[in-house]
């Protein structure tokens, strides 16, 4: 589970910010009681203004998920890039530090761009519950890497030297080697389930094309989806999806509403069904399997193309579910009721300073603020900031 993240000069994050999802005396089943004795969100949403920055945070974790996974093996492929840019126009680096713990552990992961290319790059780990220090597993400073040769016995230094500017060097381990601690940590992160890319794409054809094949894959989440939608989609009696191969062995898939029409049952292909099916479809894709796999995910605009009832039965199915499992799902959206099923530590704000700089920042940081007042309401007064200034 992530438990928190700090970042600086990403996208519009040009100072430095932090995103906790670390809380304590929580005993409620949306939240994870750590070994540690931190207890950990397990669900968390992010409001704020029009350009404020929500998406960039969403993103944020995106853009983590794909450079700690992606590789290249090939020393003459292309740039990756590194996937994001700064709106300041500097040349400053960007840091991110990571704070995450998986199989009883607690790994603290830091690395630095700049120029498109890796600075720095460390990983420790320590046991949760033991008494010893954190250890740290590798180092990478510019071409110099240190490792710990009790993770990494036998690797060759030579080798090591081959690793790409632009890559994080746990991709780069996971393309050449097979180790155990890698081997998790690569798990876990290529596990991050959301609808939207390291570059801001919103339910790209990639994204789409992954929930398709998550409902081919797996009948039961099929059947899952479609009682869930039914509850909505008035006449929607259930999906028809399949593969289809062609003459030049090219494969397609149809996907076809089934619409109870009277006594009759007609078909209706699904770029004609309505925006909140084809969000919810998408959505629980992976919802579904973030429940399965106690997975990270990550949705933007949750709330595209339903009604405000949807999206807080949605937000209620993903906590029952979740009550004996690991998995968070952390969201942005413009429609506020969710704000009242929430605590103040499960609630993030988003604005922009006077310098067009995004901040963000935990409803619990508001000062004065207590637990008992209705977080929708005072917020829409303006009490708590983050809330629009529009004029017209």
């Amino acid at each position: 589970m992530i438990r928190q993240v700090t970042f600086k000069n990403f996208y519009s994050f040009k100072d430095e910010q932090t995103i906790s999802f670390l809380s304590k005396k929580k005993e409620t089943h949306d939240y994870f009681l750590s070994k540690s004795g931190d207890y950990i969100n397990k669900i968390a949403g992010f409001v704020g203004g029009n350009a404020s920055g929500k998406t960039n945070i969403m993103r944020l974790f995106s853009f983590i998920s794909y450079f700690v996974c992606q590789s290249s093996k090939a020393e003459n492929a292309p740039s990756l890039d590194v996937g994001f840019k700064t709106f300041f126009n500097n040349s400053l680096p960007s840091i991110f530090n990571l704070e995450f713990e998986l199989d009883n552990y607690l790994f603290l992961y830091e690395f630095q761009i700049q120029n498109k290319k890796v600075n720095i790059e460390k990983l420790s780990a320590k046991k949760i519950g033991s008494k010893k220090r954190i250890t740290n597993l590798f180092t990478r400073e510019g071409e110099n890497i240190k490792l710990n040769d009790e993770y990494f016995e036998g690797l060759s230094n030579k080798f090591i030297k081959n690793i790409r500017p632009d890559i994080s060097f746990i991709a780069f381990l996971k393309a050449h080697y097979n180790i155990k601690v890698i081997n998790l940590i690569i798990d876990y992160f290529s596990g991050i389930k959301t609808n939207i890319n390291e570059k801001g794409e919103l339910n790209n054809m990639v994204f789409q094309f992954k929930a398709i094949e998550t409902y081919l894959q797996d009948p039961d989440f099929t059947k899952d989806m479609i009682d869930f939608i039914r509850q909505f989609d008035l006449g929607l009696h259930s999906f028809d999806i399949t593969r289809e191969i062609n003459n030049e062995k090219n494969t397609t898939i149809r996907i076809q509403g089934e619409h109870k029409v009277g006594e009759e049952t007609k078909k209706l292909d699904f770029n004609y069904e309505s925006r909140g099916t084809q969000s919810l479809f998408f959505t629980l894709a992976n919802i579904f399997m973030a429940l399965k796999n106690n997975n990270f995910v990550v949705i933007d605009e949750i709330e595209a193309g339903l009604h405000p009832e949807a999206l807080n039965k949605l937000i209620s199915y993903f906590i029952e579910k979740n009550a004996k499992t690991t998995a968070q799902l952390i969201f942005s959206s413009h429609s506020l009721g969710f704000m009242n099923k929430f605590d103040m530590h499960q609630l993030y704000l988003v604005s922009k300073d006077q310098n067009n700089k995004s901040l963000v920042y935990r409803l619990n940081q508001v000062e004065n603020i207590r637990s008992d007042e209705n977080f929708l309401n005072k917020y829409m007064s303006g009490a708590y900031g983050g809330f629009p200034k529009i004029r017209i």
